[in-house]
């Protein structure tokens, strides 16, 4: 299992659409053969005090994900195990950073 961290961000930075938490580091935990994450934004889980996010084997199947959460308005990412950003078009994912 491979973990990804996102760091700490500095209180009363950035906005309630950053993956990073003002509380504490994220942990995103990739089982085996799992390449991508879909995270919700860290204001979702300071509201319900849970990280919230899926892994996904294929990028097909992370941009799937995605394609669900931004139809119910849900701010996300879509990042790989070594923390690049991508974005979704379609069932394909292009890096973004």
């Amino acid at each position: 299992m491979e973990i990804y961290v996102i760091k700490q961000k500095q209180s009363n930075t950035g906005s309630i659409h950053d993956l990073a938490s003002q509380h504490y580091e994220r942990d995103i935990h990739f089982r085996h053969g799992t390449h991508y994450a879909v995270v919700h934004a860290a204001y979702y889980c300071e509201r319900t005090d849970a990280n919230l996010y899926t892994t996904h084997v294929t990028e097909q199947a992370a941009a799937q994900a995605s394609r669900k959460l931004s139809a119910n308005d849900i701010s996300h990412e879509i990042i790989d195990n070594h923390g690049r950003r991508y974005m979704a078009n379609w069932d394909t994912l292009h890096r973004i950073d």
